[in-house]
């Protein structure tokens, strides 16, 4: 979750990555409003896009009804001013549409000291490339800043209880493609609670909990 401190030249790509995002409840809208290229050639993943809608529609509505958890609440509530999230994602990633709609009730229960932003990844992959993921650019990424642009932290692309599923599923070759699968599953069955703690814990860090 913590992360290396960036060089200048860096840090002004992060900066020029801030100004041209968007809100993610624009990205989400967006999402739901998205109309997938029907050749798979030119755009092999946008076929998972229509499913992300409905992923996105259930869970804000799931996270309207029943709110956030107090760990997440509370941290929120103890967020300085300022506090800013870019995260880096596409419209046709599975993680991203069950993981960002959190993002978004975070904003909402942080009363004006979080903004979060989303920029596409594989259009701006000079700042996705400052974030990658054992080498590799997984999405969804969250990188957590202050209100000076600083890297606070980084989190991401999934909690860490669904990147072992999926370590042990690919590890068996006889089932290593039913991986996106199995972890829907688990994200249908943990209910955004683990992407939640893991948040919690990455706005106390930034905290210095």
């Amino acid at each position: 979750m913590n992360h290396t401190p960036l060089s200048d030249a860096d840090s002004a790509l992060v900066i020029q990555g801030w100004a041209r995002a968007v809100t993610v409840t624009q990205h989400l809208d967006g999402l739901l409003d998205a109309e997938p290229n029907p050749n798979e050639d030119e755009a092999p993943y946008d076929k998972y896009i229509p499913i992300n809608a409905q992923r996105v529609k259930r869970i804000r509505k799931a996270l309207a009804k029943d709110g956030l958890r107090d760990d997440l609440k509370a941290a929120a509530a103890r967020l300085k001013a300022g506090s800013r999230m870019l995260v880096l994602n596409e419209f046709w990633c599975g993680d991203g549409a069950q993981i960002l709609p959190v993002h978004e009730a975070l904003e909402a229960e942080a009363e004006g000291k979080l903004e979060v932003r989303v920029l596409l990844r594989d259009q701006n992959v000079e700042v996705m490339d400052l974030f990658l993921t054992n080498g590799g650019r997984s999405i969804p990424k969250t990188v957590l800043l202050d209100s000076d642009m600083r890297v606070l932290g980084t989190w991401g692309p999934r909690p860490e209880e669904a990147m072992a599923l999926v370590r042990r599923i690919k590890a068996d070759p006889a089932i290593a493609h039913t991986y996106s699968q199995e972890v829907h599953k688990w994200y249908t069955a943990d209910k955004q609670q683990n992407i939640q703690a893991e948040l919690a814990v990455l706005l106390g860090h930034a905290q210095g909990a």
